[in-house]
């Protein structure tokens, strides 16, 4: 099974980047592997842990863009992360088919899955969390120094992993509960002391090797600093709305008409397949409806090991949204780091419940997650026609020679994207240029043989003020704009020539 999801996960890499796995992959071609500027607060080691696993594939003769490789690292993580949690299944549930169906509905849940196929960060986070609440099962001995460095991996991959500190130590206070309570307590203090230490150390030195010096007031600053686009605000409405899409989205997360242009025979098939399962569960949805009860609940009430391991999960559950309710309440990836606990604690409800008769609903709902996945988001994002930027960047290696100056006024994610499918390009930021140096500048590149280009935001910077508007007509070259303009982008290039 295992096997089958990596195959699955390698053979359909999304073509639809995460505009922050563009930037890791520019940061580490960039920058020699152990460079100390891959090191980057949100995510401390992934660039640096990327950068190895790229020249490591570089050095066995395989030439692939970095980009490439953090695919192949994440969707081969990303299988590790779900046997861990099929380990955990199958160590608290009595159910051995339960076991694989649940971890199958993980392995292809949508967001998940799109990220395992995809370059970031969140992905061995998750992978060192799931590692880290093994080890603090009720049912296993206390090894809180274990637990402490698994878990100070999983921050230092990413930092919204500390939103589940909580978790781990109420897990090794209530950890085999022979042990008398000071010793549990202790176990639990050891824990947030040592993971506190290691990962406070990690990124002290951290911030020593990027500065070469240590100010406490500037290293907080830099452990806590967050992307500007972030937003940061509470409003509940909106936010209440962005949690129930956030769920939906987690599961299923394609459109209806992502598949246009690529309908043939096997896609008929599927879409076949998906209407009958469909009909089939919608079937064994009815013939096995009851009234619901709380069998389950006194069943789960009843194990003290999965009543402990219950709330564990809903503890988890619970800290993730309320701090996403407030702060991130618009991103659904970020939702990736509590879907291991909904799987498990919808195990644990499901497992209690005694059934007659198999109906294997489960099951078929999983075979129709997949199948819906598959052919409106992993699929049609597999192939670089279904995301025009990618189209557009793609276009422009036959526009733009080597050596061509391209201006930008800011950096973007649209800017990255082209930027790192045209490398031997001249990127040259703005700044605050009056026309007169930009004018000097295009004229000594236009001397060397260079063309010069503007981008969206250079566009948009120069054309704010009347003077720069005049000097960009004046300059600009008829019928070479570039342009890809749509609700969801605005991407423009145009090129520039010396005044005659």
């Amino acid at each position: 099974m295992f096997g089958a999801i990596a195959v699955i996960y390698l053979c359909f890499p999304t073509r639809n980047y995460f505009f922050d796995g563009i930037d890791f992959a520019q940061t580490i071609e960039d920058l020699p592997a152990f460079h100390p500027s891959l090191l980057h607060p949100n995510h401390l080691v992934y660039n640096l842990v990327g950068s190895i696993f790229y020249r490591l594939i570089l050095g066995l003769g395989i030439n692939i863009r970095a980009v490439a490789a953090l695919q192949i690292l994440n969707s081969l993580l990303s299988v590790l992360s779900a046997y861990v949690l099929f380990v955990i299944l199958k160590s608290m549930l009595k159910s051995r088919y339960f076991c694989y169906a649940l971890t199958l509905l993980f392995a292809f849940s949508a967001t998940w899955w799109k990220f395992s196929t995809d370059a970031d960060a969140y992905i061995p986070s998750v992978l060192f969390l799931l590692l880290s609440f093994y080890l603090a099962l009720p049912n296993r001995k206390p090894k809180p120094l274990l637990v402490a460095l698994t878990y100070s991996i999983s921050l230092c991959f990413h930092q919204i992993a500390v939103v589940s500190f909580p978790v781990f130590v109420v897990a090794l206070f209530f950890q085999d509960a022979s042990v008398a309570r000071q010793r549990r307590m202790i176990n639990a203090l050891v824990f947030g002391g040592t993971a506190g230490l290691i990962t406070l150390s990690a990124y002290a030195y951290s911030f020593y090797r990027l500065t070469q010096t240590f100010n406490l007031t500037n290293f907080v600053r830099w452990m806590v600093s967050y992307a500007p686009d972030e937003s940061f605000g509470f409003h509940a409405w909106n936010n209440l709305g962005f949690t129930l899409r956030g769920h939906s989205r987690l599961f299923f997360g394609g459109r209806l008409n992502a598949s246009k242009g690529l309908v043939d025979p096997f896609m008929i098939g599927l879409f076949i397949v998906l209407a009958a399962l469909f009909l089939i569960f919608a079937v064994q949805v009815i013939r096995h409806f009851k009234k619901p009860d709380l069998q389950w609940l006194r069943a789960l009430r009843q194990d003290p090991v999965r009543r402990t391991l219950a709330m564990l999960c809903l503890l988890w559950i619970s800290l993730y949204l309320i701090f996403l309710f407030f702060l991130l309440a618009h991103h659904t990836f970020y939702r990736l780091f509590y879907l291991p606990a909904l799987i498990i604690l919808l195990g644990l409800c499901r497992d209690s419940i005694k059934p007659v008769l198999r109906s294997y609903r489960l099951a078929l709902f999983v075979a129709i997650l997949f199948i819906t996945n598959f052919v409106t988001l992993i699929f049609p994002y597999s192939h670089v026609q279904k995301y025009p930027p990618l189209v557009l960047a793609l276009e422009m290696n036959q526009v733009w020679p080597p050596g061509t100056v391209i201006y930008y006024g800011r950096p973007n994610s649209d800017a990255s994207l082209v930027r790192y499918f045209n490398p031997g390009m001249i990127w040259t930021e703005l700044d605050a240029k009056s026309p007169e140096v930009i004018e000097r500048e295009v004229g000594e590149a236009s001397a060397r043989g260079a063309s010069v280009w503007f981008e969206t935001t250079a566009i948009d910077q120069l054309s704010a003020t009347p003077e720069g508007a005049a000097w960009l007509e004046r300059h600009k070259k008829q019928e070479s704009l570039r342009a890809l303009t749509s609700k969801a982008h605005n991407i423009r290039f145009v090129q520039v020539v010396p005044a005659k």
